[in-house]
């Protein structure tokens, strides 16, 4: 039997996860990493003027925030130039991919980290003291799941071959 890649069990595991969003999965091959966009929808009732992050007032009845998360082989890429750009960026062990434990404590800790910024946003867009929005990720919420997760040897999920 095959072993599970990281690709095809992100490919399985992220549609599963329970969002009103959009997350959309992308592989670099030549960079060997992959980007996870996480868009979220919110109606922005009171149409208040709402200034993005390039400065740009918006009064649409329909505001989206996007945000994404970079995982990376830690063998072939240095993510110190590019992790201002995600909201966390996230090392795997080359060929060796992720053990299935990791996988699962991302996918639990992604569902968390969605329930929680939905709600913080439509706290944001319901409250007028509210100055910003911002997607939250605690590495030390994230560890404790990986730690939980972690107490059983498991398969690994390794990164695809082309």
């Amino acid at each position: 039997m095959a072993q599970e890649t990281l690709l095809d069990y992100l490919k399985k595991e992220l549609p599963k996860i329970d969002f009103d969003g959009d997350i959309e999965l992308e592989w670099q091959k030549k960079d060997h990493t992959f980007t996870v966009d996480l868009t979220f929808y919110a109606e922005n009732k009171s149409q208040q003027a709402i200034l993005d992050i390039e400065g740009i007032n918006s009064e649409l009845p329909i505001i989206s925030f996007g945000d994404a998360i970079l995982l990376y082989d830690v063998e072939r890429f240095d993510p110190k130039e590019v992790e201002k750009d995600y909201l966390v960026t996230l090392p795997f062990d080359g060929k060796a991919g992720w053990e299935h434990s990791e996988g699962a404590a991302f996918i639990n800790y992604l569902q968390v980290v969605l329930d929680n910024g939905q709600s913080d946003l439509l706290d944001f867009l319901n409250d007028d003291d509210a100055e910003f929005f911002e997607l939250g990720w605690s590495a030390s919420d994230f560890e404790k799941i990986q730690k939980a997760q972690s107490t059983q040897k498991s398969m690994r999920l390794v990164y695809p071959k082309f």
